[in-house]
């Protein structure tokens, strides 16, 4: 099992263009770039405040005090961000979620922000968010570090960071695609299609993490349908087509790490809802055999962000932290710590060479046109399969292959 990470990543993938190139695309391996509830310190409160945007060049406000952050464990970056803090003389009080629907749970009932000055958003959420009222606009003239990120990050595309309004309400900072992870031991040439994993050759040899909605939205992909708007009957066959790829495991993985644990133990040999990441965790284990790729369907792929809640009170500061996010060493300080991606174009060539594999930085455009970001699925609705649906089908699949 890779220490540390299973607490976070059990739900970290219940994570707009169309498909150009069909064939084949290496997500690792083979794929290097060209480009070259728990709280942490409680310590002395700190003040601070949002401004209205100055004239001129962008500028990041002066950091100091305390920050509240809610989020994951290990998304306070606390090692790359370590330096920044010692020279503001920032302390942090992070409350870690187990969940994702945490956050939003914690801050209305809270209300007012709940005294939280930073949290993080998958981008599916955004539009729940929206609806719920979360999320503070972000003052672009104290980020100016914006100007780092690649340029589908920096875009307005999907709305996932930037309202059509031009509004930003988040900083894009960790991002990863899903594929077909194989252990190269057992199973010796790539899967071209994810059907494959219906062969029987792959019976009770699959492994599958569980990530209601990323197995889904995986799975509505692979049909033809965004997992945003999968109509009633088109969900049918995506909930038919899960199950046959759960009949094919001996039961669902708590976890991306147990996931990866049960194919290093020779339990499985393949991966639906694959991760490259998941290699670099195997070798933590001492097995470097594992590959990742994505099929000639495509995948998707899944981004968290940065954002201000509304009411918080350190507002420079959190505008300060998310720009940090953006200086290249501290993003790609970041991915390694993740084993994920970089959204700062400068930061991949400060990557070592097996977090710089991950993805293909030459071809960024390319990869997410075939492995595009979605929304969640609707909270209501009586003509689109809804995200109650999914968690409700997905436990019914789950009891099916015996987890």
């Amino acid at each position: 099992m890779a220490v540390g990470w299973d607490r976070w990543l059990l739900e970290y993938n219940t994570r707009r263009t169309f498909l150009r190139r069909a064939g084949f695309t290496t997500l690792a391996v083979g794929a290097g770039p060209t480009l070259l509830a728990a709280c942490g310190d409680d310590d002395d409160d700190g003040g601070g405040g949002g401004t209205t945007a100055a004239e001129g060049p962008a500028k990041a406000p002066s950091a100091s005090g305390r920050v509240d952050f809610l989020s994951w464990e290990g998304y306070d970056i606390p090692d790359p961000l370590k330096p920044w803090k010692t020279e503001n003389g920032v302390k942090v009080k992070a409350t870690y979620i187990g969940n994702h629907d945490e956050i939003q749970t914690k801050l209305k009932a809270g209300g007012a922000g709940a005294g939280y000055d930073i949290i993080t958003y998958y981008q599916g959420y955004k539009p729940l968010y929206q609806e719920l009222d979360i999320l503070e606009p972000l003052d672009e003239q104290k980020l100016p570090n914006l100007k780092n990120l690649f340029p589908y990050f920096a875009s307005k595309e999907g709305n996932f960071w930037i309202d059509p309004d031009g509004t930003r309400t988040g900083v894009p900072w960790t991002w990863g695609s899903i594929g077909i992870t194989i252990d190269t031991r057992r199973v010796k040439s790539m899967p071209t299609s994810w059907h494959d994993l219906l062969e029987p050759e792959f019976k009770g040899r699959v492994a599958i993490p569980d990530d209601p909605v990323g197995a889904f939205s995986l799975a509505a992909h692979i049909q033809g349908s965004d997992p945003s708007m999968t109509t009633k009957d088109d969900g049918e066959k995506v909930f038919d087509f899960l199950s046959q790829v759960a009949a094919q495991s001996t039961g669902v993985s708590p976890s991306f790490g147990d996931a990866t644990t049960k194919m290093t133990a020779g339990d499985a040999d393949i991966c639906y809802q694959g991760w490259a990441a998941m290699n670099e965790f195997a070798a933590a284990e001492g097995v470097n055999s594992f590959e990742t790729e994505v099929p000639k369907e495509g995948s998707f792929s899944f981004c968290d962000a940065y954002a201000l809640p509304a009411g918080a009170d350190n507002v420079d500061t959190a505008l300060a932290w998310m720009n940090e996010s953006m200086d290249p060493t501290v993003n790609a300080e970041a991915a390694v710590v993740l084993v994920g991606g970089v959204t700062v174009a400068d930061a991949v060539k400060e990557l070592p060479k097996n977090i710089a594999s991950l993805y293909a930085y030459e071809d960024l455009d390319a990869l997410l046109e075939r492995s595009p970001f979605y929304n969640n699925p609707p909270i209501e609705s009586d003509e689109f399969v809804t995200f109650e649906e999914v968690q409700k089908r997905w436990q019914e699949i789950k009891a099916e292959a015996g987890s």
